[in-house]
């Protein structure tokens, strides 16, 4: 079959295009023709429709109007006016961009409605789709609608359930509200990782340090994910610095270095939220916690993000809400010890394989507008993690019964027999 992966966006570190990447990959493999459409001029994206993209003005505009209350329009009727006439803009430009597709696969857009006329129009095409939900509208406060009649828009078409669309979700928290919502019954298929590429090795940690000019003795914990409010960022600041007052200089490491008695915390993820950005490094200088923040670098050269787990000694993943979780299956596939908090969908649909990790517990409260876990959870998370970096046998061990139960349930194989077995039938 020739097939369409259709998004916003491609190319890029956001979980969307990282997850259509391997999509690309495993249906390629099963000898499929695959290219990825979408609305930004990136690698790695096929097909240029730069009607759907972000930085279309359209996408600004519509998205403003429909989710923060008309305001570039006299009334609601002139808005909605406009936007059936984008929409029918729109059925026209992918009617022709998707005609050779035997299989178009949107990704996001029937799931949280940023740009409404396109998946209205998207609904209009006769075509066999797979729609992929990576999250809903309705998860989100900020993307539901002031407007009753705008909200109605989205509780009709957002998902359609119409007898061409197969729908997938990506775990199943998801699957049970579409069900109880829609009535509909998607297929899970969780994110995935390639567990046949190795992401690190013990010469690029020493060459990635000397490059960055990170002493041997340092300590490196990684913050891979973008720098968003909802990653709770300050959790990490938290970790680094009590381990830092914890853990005695000159302690030998499980590496065969010795501690000096530094620590810092590496950003490798793009920046969606400046004043966010600006708020953890003041919090991290409060802490006496060095940062170094690679944010710009990785935007200019994704490579650089993949590289950067070779400096880590253990990744923090403190996310309060995820759809999945791409970032901690990358510390696992990077054999990376993993300090995480136990977000919703972890405790559902990952705790369950068996991993091993450092806990910040699943209940977090706010203080003074960071996040905050209670200090007895903290101190615990710090005391093995502590063990964790002073024990080479234990670190070893831990690292690889994580990427053995990565590989067996979350790898490319994994989505492969999915894939086969319940999605393309």
């Amino acid at each position: 079959m020739k097939i369409a992966l259709l998004h916003y966006r491609g190319g890029l570190m956001d979980g969307v295009s990282l997850e259509m990447e391997k999509w690309k990959k495993v249906l390629t493999r099963m000898g499929h023709e695959v290219h990825i459409v979408a609305g930004n001029r990136k690698e790695g994206v096929d097909v240029v429709v730069e009607e759907i993209g972000f930085e279309n003005p359209d996408f600004a505009m519509m998205n403003r109007n429909f989710f923060g209350g008309v305001t570039d329009f006299s009334n609601e009727e002139d808005f909605l006016s406009f936007m059936k006439k984008k929409e029918e803009e729109l059925f026209h430009t992918l009617s022709e961009v998707l005609e050779d597709y035997d299989l178009v696969v949107p990704n996001n857009i029937w799931s949280l409605g940023l740009f409404p006329p396109l998946g209205l129009a998207l609904s209009k095409l006769k075509k066999k789709f797979i729609a992929h939900h990576h999250d809903f509208w309705w998860e989100r406060k900020h993307l539901i609608p002031k407007s009753e009649r705008l909200r109605e828009i989205l509780e009709r078409h957002f998902p359609p359930d119409l007898p061409n669309v197969k729908h997938v979700v990506i775990n199943s928290i998801a699957k049970k509200e579409l069900q109880k919502r829609k009535g509909i019954d998607p297929v899970v298929v969780p994110n995935v990782m390639d567990f046949e590429r190795p992401l690190t090795s013990e010469d690029m940690y020493h060459r990635m340090r000397e490059e960055l000019g990170i002493d041997p003795g340092t300590i490196v914990a990684l913050q891979a994910t973008r720098i968003d409010k909802r990653k709770a960022i300050e959790l990490s600041i938290d970790v680094v610095a009590l381990l830092k007052r914890t853990l005695k200089r000159k302690t030998p490491l499980y590496n065969g270095s010795v501690f000096s008695g530094e620590i810092v915390l590496v950003f490798s993820g793009l920046c969606e939220d400046v004043s966010y950005l600006e708020e953890l490094k003041e919090y991290a200088s409060l802490k006496s916690v060095p940062l170094l923040i690679f944010s710009e670098r990785v935007k200019e050269d994704t490579s650089f993000f993949w590289k950067l787990y070779n400096v880590a000694d253990f990744v923090t993943y403190p996310t309060i809400l995820e759809g999945w979780g791409n970032q901690l299956l990358e510390a696992i596939a990077a054999k990376k010890p993993v300090v995480l908090f136990e977000y919703e969908v972890f405790r559902s649909d990952i705790k369950p394989v068996g991993l091993r990790y450092i806990s910040l517990g699943e209940r977090f409260f706010r203080r003074e507008n960071l996040v905050k876990v209670e200090e007895s959870v903290l101190q615990k998370a710090v005391e093995e993690l502590s063990k964790l970096l002073c024990d080479p046998s234990l670190y070893r061990e831990t690292v690889e019964h994580n990427f053995e139960v990565g590989k067996k349930h979350f790898s490319l194989e994994r989505l492969k027999e999915i894939l086969s077995r319940e999605v393309l039938v």
